[in-house]
């Protein structure tokens, strides 16, 4: 957490009002304070309510000079968060403070100097040393551009919680534009649940940056106060919605290149076979009756893939996994009290149902679940659509959210015994609640079954290219 040293301190009072010295000061550090403004915005009446007697509720005298505070608080504490991998606590803490001084104050600054090499050397050591602290290393210099051009530029995270080839993505954790319609608002808890399930399968999560988080409230806040309930478009960033893009803009698109990357990473086993990787797409939804379930199960990207036939599952297994699936999923939520009372799981493979993972061909957009399967060369896919009680009941409980991600990867396992994939064990766990040999995750792979003549297997699959993108 970024403290507010004296040094700092002095430095975010030049900086802002007089105003605002107090609440500064009563803040528990950077982070603190970001909460601390986005208490104030969410307390304060919104740009409907003319004034604080409608509401009970006194007006914000400068909502947008708060919110400049806000993220000059986030940017500060992501560059203490971006800079964990310093050699020691003291020289990181060193570093920080000369750097700030500096006026480098955000993971993009530090990107800046990081690669400026005008004077023939590194800008970044030049500022360290003249300061007294110690430069970086070539290599922890190569590694700290390679994070901050994810971080900084790209505002996405990804991160890795083990070997397995499973992928879970949390893309609509922030407030998102999407072309030709309104704003995608923030689904709560998704990064949460996304990121156990990702440690709980010792795979990797794919997200939007904590720190980006944090923008998107502050600027939605921001336009609520001032705008109350009219368009808050021109207050959101320029942050486009992974999950509704064009089919010529995938290509280029950060998300999928991350997951394009983790595709090809764990794609073939080490004798040359085809390994089965798994994405899970994590989405938050309605409670019901606005939503007929508390889980939506989203198979239409596989569905489409198997149709066409360029998947390496049959029809059969496809239909088997969407049971299995149904099975497993409805045995761990029986065990929740979720209210309203509705039915608990249903699992779709239309293309034409909402929220079935994948957007009608005719609208030229594709989902994650149509990226991982159609284009990143995915074996496996599945949308998870969680009920705003379902989520905050994860939430709580991050026991039921590893129940939850066991049973997905149980249903996995079972389909990928037969077909052209390598067996996975089914996972277990003992009595302590420990990994036992026979996990799915187990880090061993295991020997791909030998196709007997005629058994239809089918050829193996790998990445298909993207369209090109097309100049405007």
């Amino acid at each position: 957490m970024a403290l507010l040293t004296e040094t700092i301190q002095e430095m975010v009072f030049r900086d802002c009002s007089p105003s605002l010295h107090p609440l500064i000061r009563r803040s528990n550090g950077m982070s603190g304070l970001c909460k601390d403004i986005l208490e104030m915005l969410k307390k304060a009446p919104s740009g409907g309510s003319s004034s604080s007697s409608q509401t009970g509720l006194e007006p914000l005298d400068e909502p947008a000079e708060l919110v400049d505070l806000g993220e000059q608080a986030v940017d500060l504490e992501e560059l203490e968060d971006s800079m964990q991998k310093w050699p020691n606590r003291d020289e990181r803490s060193a570093a920080y403070q000369r750097l700030v001084q500096y006026g480098v104050r955000s993971p993009q600054a530090l990107l800046t100097v990081l690669q400026d090499r005008s004077s023939g050397r590194c800008r970044l050591n030049q500022i360290l040393e003249d300061g007294g602290c110690k430069a970086l290393k070539a290599d922890a210099a190569a590694s700290l551009a390679e994070q901050l051009e994810v971080r900084a530029r790209q505002r996405i995270e990804v991160s890795m919680e083990g070997p397995q080839p499973v992928l879970v993505t949390a893309p609509h954790n922030i407030y998102l534009r999407r072309d030709g319609q309104p704003p995608h608002v923030m689904e709560e808890y998704t990064t949460l649940i996304a990121q156990r399930l990702a440690r709980q399968l010792r795979g990797a999560c794919l997200s939007w940056s904590r720190a980006e988080q944090r923008r998107s409230e502050l600027h939605w806040s921001l336009a609520r106060v001032q705008c109350g309930e009219g368009d808050f478009s021109s207050f959101l960033s320029a942050n486009r919605d992974p999950n509704y893009l064009h089919t010529e803009e995938v290509a280029q698109n950060p998300w999928f290149r991350q997951m394009a990357r983790l595709a090809d990473q764990w794609r073939h086993t080490k004798e040359g076979g085809l390994r089965p990787t798994l994405h899970i797409d994590v989405h938050g939804c309605r409670d019901p009756p606005a939503t007929p379930s508390h889980l939506t199960v989203g198979l239409a990207a596989m569905n489409h893939e198997v149709a066409m036939g360029r998947s390496p599952l049959s029809h059969a297994r496809l239909e088997h996994f969407a049971q299995t699936l149904q099975v497993e999923l409805n045995s761990v939520l029986q065990n929740m009290d979720l209210k309203p009372r509705a039915l608990l799981v249903r699992v779709l493979q239309s293309g034409v149902e909402r929220l079935s993972g994948a957007w009608p061909a005719e609208e030229q957009r594709l989902t994650q679940s149509q990226q991982a399967m159609a284009f990143a060369g995915f074996t496996h896919s599945c949308q998870l659509e969680l009920s705003k009680a379902l989520r905050k009941a994860l939430s709580r409980d991050e026991a039921g959210t590893a129940r939850l991600g066991r049973a997905v990867t149980k249903a996995w396992a079972i389909c990928c015994r037969s077909d052209s994939l390598p067996v996975l064990r089914s996972p277990s766990v003992n009595a302590a609640g420990a990994r036992t040999k026979d996990d799915v995750g187990e880090d061993k792979e295991s020997s791909e079954p030998t196709a007997r003549p005629g058994s239809g297997t089918r050829k193996r699959r790998g990445r298909r290219n993207c369209p090109p993108r097309r100049n405007a």
